[in-house]
């Protein structure tokens, strides 16, 4: 099914005895035998191990404790605090109360036999300042049951490095549970014995990944590591595979065809499905009518089948530079819903009706086929349009009217929302460049183009479109408005470099707008874009709709990629149900749709994290062979143990050490985010440029250490990014 049912509101049972059994510990204000609660509850014999299970069941949640004597207590009364445990590499570690609330702080001591991940209890032992300290003295339940990781052999001990730099223990492994495994291959391992005080994990290994050299072992490391699932269950490949692209006189009946329409796709060259297609008309007048024509994902997929249940677990499709893992099998992601070139296809497509200046008119809706007429690059058309390529130009003459005339549409769009105070931000994107057998050889800087822009400008007007039609109730992208203390401290950062943030940004987008256009004429623009969006709330996937503060817009929605994410099938079967008069194929109750973007928000999130450490992998792997090459980069950080830079020629980022920089004591002025050197009053800050070498790369924590060119390593040029002196 497509939606989770809805949930049963629980009116008796389990659920309200445990409630009864707390508020008793609450009114006797004091630990409790078994039998005073059995009295207080006013429960007979035959009730006694009922309550005795939810008394347990309260223990293992945390909420009571078991004292001696065969007492239990409210945790919240006996200063005990239960969540789960963050261990930092160097050994310490924070507890997220469940509760809420400020972290609790622990020294390596006190974790005792908890690990990373764990749901622990712990007792608050004091504060100092306003961070409280505390010791774990109960582990309730382990998150962590297998360990992905390197292994070694010293001393006749094989043992598992963990590729997780919070499992701070190696892994012990007796050579009868290595199961065909050699040193220097990368495993997983069952976790059979957790440590003590003073004895390592054990474990069995229960798969060989392969060796750490191979590129195809650091992609499956990833995937096994933020639990992606990478085989598609043989039900669903079997239901794939009976799939073809139907274009029979029952697909067609009732479709528009386009098919005599000039459709483009515009992506990446690396690109591996094609969910969109655009097409435009110039009108008498100078009117544009813009058509965006999406993948009809749901002609192929039915609600609640293998496909479906297997797409809405995934959630997502998720891509690294070796390959992808699918939302949708690759028979379909690939080739029956992608829009590849010089095929007919199935398509919803949405048509936008804008005046000369770029203000929209009207919009419609209809179930079409269409046919790609050209797959084209963002490169390809930036060397078309804008540096105006004579010999490509000449291959594609036929589409250069018609792209010229959506670059014109994209800055009357842009304008538009320019005015009404939406975000104009355009953050740089990695390339990684690999070799034949995987490895990255080079990782470029990708800024936007005009032609990224082309394709933003028209997504974004089909979004709109589709949300404003659907109105509520229904899946919504939204992004609400920046938490003030967030802004108050983006405001000092940026009085650290010189800018002042007007205070009219608390209640009006366009201020903040305005002030992005000042800045982007500078080149600390990339800096304040990102630390920007570190303020800014995470868009996402709600039943409610709440407004999407940085396009400034009421209505916004998800529709145009319906092949690498869910949420975008869900309202495209909602849209195809109204435009027929239907019933929606799905629960529109808000709980349901709520639980619905739950689950969709955090499968996004699942697929961002892991392709940026996979990004991370190359971009360190990449640094590796550069260990002693020397580039310019840029301060984009700094704090009490060094700055951060941001390297030009490859698009990675690594730390110069504070105990690195030369022949001074460095002070650290947080106000001014910069460091200031006592005897030479050299100062390193946000922006400035430097001149560093590569020092030491760790591939296993993922860090690049820099250190600054000496001076007189390269004549003249060794004397830029010295810091300056005040």
């Amino acid at each position: 099914m497509a939606v989770r049912r809805r949930r049963r509101k629980k009116s008796s049972g389990a659920g309200s005895r445990e409630d009864r059994i707390l508020q008793a510990f609450r009114e006797a204000a004091r630990p409790l035998l078994m039998e005073e609660v059995l009295r207080l509850l006013g429960a007979g014999p035959d009730q006694a191990e009922a309550v005795a299970a939810a008394v347990d069941q309260l223990v293992a949640r945390g909420q009571l404790v078991s004292l001696k004597g065969g007492r239990f207590g409210l945790s919240e009364k006996m200063n005990l605090v239960v969540g789960e445990l963050s261990v930092h590499p160097d050994g310490f570690g924070f507890v997220t109360p469940e509760a809420g609330g400020r972290d609790i702080y622990l020294v390596a001591a006190n974790l005792k036999e908890a690990w990373h991940g764990d749901r622990v209890m712990v007792r608050i032992e004091g504060t100092r300042g306003r961070r409280r300290e505390g010791r774990v003295i109960r582990i309730l339940s382990r998150r962590q049951t297998d360990v992905l990781g390197l292994l070694s052999l010293a001393d006749d001990t094989y043992y598992v490095e963990p590729e997780d730099e919070h499992l701070i223990f190696n892994l012990v492994i007796a050579p009868e549970h290595l199961n065909g495994a050699a040193p220097g291959q990368m495993v997983r391992a069952a976790v059979t014995h957790y440590p003590t005080g003073h004895l390592n994990p054990k474990g069995v290994i229960t798969e060989v990944l392969g060796s750490v050299e191979d590129a195809e072992v650091q992609t499956r490391l990833v995937i096994l590591k933020h639990g992606l699932a990478d085989e598609f269950p043989a039900e669903v490949l079997a239901e794939a595979e009976h799939l073809a692209p139907d274009l029979s006189d029952k697909a067609l009946q009732d479709r528009e065809d386009l098919r005599h329409l000039p459709f483009v796709t515009i992506d990446g060259e690396t690109a591996r499905d094609f969910d969109d297609g655009i097409c435009l008309v110039k009108k008498p007048g100078g009117g544009f009518t813009l058509y965006v024509a999406i993948a009809d994902v749901s002609y192929y997929v039915a609600p609640g089948s293998p496909l479906d249940r297997e797409a809405e677990q995934r959630g997502t499709s998720v891509y690294f530079p070796q390959r992808a893992v699918h939302m949708l099998p690759d028979r379909l992601a690939t080739d029956v819903c992608s829009l590849i070139p010089e095929a007919d296809r199935l398509a919803v497509t949405v048509i936008l009706n804008f005046d000369r200046r770029g203000r929209l008119k009207n919009f419609s809706f209809a179930r079409s086929v269409i046919k790609n007429h050209a797959r084209l690059t963002y490169r390809l058309v930036d060397d078309l349009v804008v540096k105006k390529d004579r010999q490509l130009r000449s291959r594609y003459r036929p589409f250069l009217t018609m792209l010229n005339q959506m670059l014109t549409l994209c800055d009357l769009l842009r304008e538009r929302r320019a005015e009404r105070g939406s975000l104009l931000m355009s953050i740089p994107e990695a390339e990684v460049v690999l070799d034949d057998k995987g490895w990255p050889v080079d990782v470029r800087r990708v800024d936007h183009l005009i032609s990224h822009q082309l394709i933003e400008e028209f997504m974004i007007a089909a979004n709109e479109a589709v949300a404003t039609f659907l109105g509520e109730p229904s899946i919504f992208r939204v992004h609400e408005r920046p938490d003030p203390a967030k802004l108050a401290a983006f405001r000092t950062y940026l009085k650290s470099l010189g800018f002042d943030l007007p205070k009219e940004v608390n209640r009006d987008p366009r201020v903040l707008r305005e002030f992005l256009d000042e800045v982007r004429q500078t080149p600390l623009a990339p800096m304040v874009q990102l630390m920007l969006l570190r303020s800014l709330k995470q868009a996402r996937y709600a039943g409610e709709n709440l407004g999407h503060y940085g396009l400034a817009t009421d209505w916004y929605t998800h529709f145009t990629s319906p092949i690498r994410r869910y949420p975008d099938l869900l309202v495209h079967r909602l849209l195809l149900s109204r435009l027929k008069g239907r019933k929606s194929p799905f629960s529109l109750d808000l709980e349901d749709l709520e639980a619905e973007a739950g689950h969709l928000n955090r499968r996004e999130r699942v697929g961002i994290e892991a392709e940026r450490e996979m990004l991370s992998r190359m971009q360190v792997r990449c640094l590796a062979h550069r260990v002693g090459d020397s580039f310019t980069g840029r301060i984009t950080g700094v704090n009490a143990f060094g700055f951060f830079v941001a390297l030009e020629e490859i698009f990675a980022e690594g730390l110069v050490r504070l105990v690195d920089l030369p022949n001074d004591y460095y002070r650290y002025e947080e106000s001014h985010m910069r460091l200031f050197g006592r005897r030479t009053r050299r100062i390193f800050a946000l922006g400035d440029t430097v001149r560093v070498k590569v020092a030491h790369v760790d591939l296993r924590r993922r860090h690049v250490n820099l250190v600054l060119e000496e001076e007189g390593e390269k004549g003249e040029e060794g004397q830029r990014g010295k810091g300056k002196s005040e």
